[in-house]
């Protein structure tokens, strides 16, 4: 890495830090304790749009989906993706959290596979060995880098296991075939060396005495699993609803242990919409979005957590809003795919 740092300011509160050439904004930030707004980290969901008031960047890698060109033209950038040219000075936009935990930066660590699962015909579980604890919060995620010929390999997957479970890690992961990192899962051996690098993510489980909804799809079980595990072991004594949705009852990981509830106050409700003739199913069929339209009257006063495909979270999102849930009581992890 060069040696060359610049000089990035906050406006309006005047909050500095240096940043190499080479790294991206949103990393130096999180390297320094500075914790910005962000999401994917990847340039694909738009988290961590600012606007540069002052200087110059290389954006990098960006879509017009995620930065359209008018945007790019006004000065905004994706702190994920854009490094510094020159000192910079950043309109700060964000809100106050008066839930949130401290800042945990971001370590590296070399790591190997401990175990490989399947879970569901399109669900694993990979399970992974560290050298040394590391400290997260549940709902968080970190980088996973498998190596290859062609290189290391990285993707961000959140961790399903409690932070109790801190020197191994359990990943839910969704195989795509011929995906770079998942469509080798069935091939990956235990002792098989990987990287680690975090922990990332704000929408960890926060404090409080409102009811807890959680809405999830596909691998976005993972987080969640986090949060109910962890809750448990602390003896939270909130109510928790947990929606999830899948296509048919095969597609359904975790269910012994879900239907369990932990030992905490949970209801789980289990929703299909792919159901075909020969599936036994007495539960709900629909997607989530539906399930939580029918089952909450009013969101003023719970917190909600959203994790699995985009346009899941939005719509359920757009949905909890009209019905009274305040902004800062709504919490995303919104699972977008690694390529364009």
């Amino acid at each position: 890495m060069s040696d060359v740092e610049y000089v990035v300011e906050l406006s309006p509160g005047g909050e500095t830090f240096n940043c190499g050439e080479q790294e991206t904004i949103l990393d130096a930030a999180l390297r320094q304790g500075i914790e910005l707004t962000y999401g994917c980290r990847h340039g694909r969901c738009s988290t961590c749009k600012y606007l540069v008031e002052d200087g110059e960047i290389d954006l990098g890698e960006v879509t017009t989906y995620a930065l359209p060109e008018n945007e790019q033209d006004a000065g905004w950038a994706l702190l994920c993706r854009a490094r510094p040219l020159s000192d910079l000075l950043i309109r700060d936009h964000r809100l106050p959290d008066a839930r949130a935990l401290p800042l945990l930066s971001p370590s590296s660590f070399d790591a190997e596979v401990a175990a490989v699962t399947q879970l569901t015909p399109e669900l694993w579980q990979l399970d992974v060995a560290l050298p040394a604890p590391l400290k997260f919060y549940a709902g968080q995620f970190v980088e996973l880098g498998l190596p290859t010929a062609q290189g290391t390999v990285w993707r961000s997957y959140s961790m399903a296991s409690p932070p109790s479970s801190a020197a191994r890690l359990s990943f839910v992961m969704k195989r795509i075939e011929g995906g770079a990192f998942s469509g080798g899962l069935d091939t990956l051996h235990v002792g098989q060396p990987l990287a680690v690098r975090g922990p990332f993510g704000a929408s960890y489980l926060r404090a409080g005495t409102r009811p807890v909804l959680l809405c999830a799809i596909g691998s976005g079980i993972a987080p969640i699993m986090a949060m109910l595990r962890d809750a448990a072991e602390r003896g939270d004594t909130r109510s928790f609803s947990l929606f999830y949705g899948a296509r048919r009852p095969q597609d359904l990981p975790f269910l012994d242990e879900l239907r369990a509830g932990f030992g905490l106050k949970l209801e789980f409700v289990p929703t299909l919409d792919g159901l075909e003739g020969g599936d036994a199913w007495d539960g709900a069929s629909g997607t989530v979005t539906r399930a939580v339209q029918h089952a909450v009257e009013n969101a003023r006063d719970i917190d909600a957590y959203l994790c699995g495909a985009p346009p899941m979270c939005e719509t359920v999102s757009r949905l909890l809003s009209a019905k009274g849930l305040p902004a800062e009581q709504l919490y995303f992890d919104r699972f977008f795919a690694a390529s364009a």
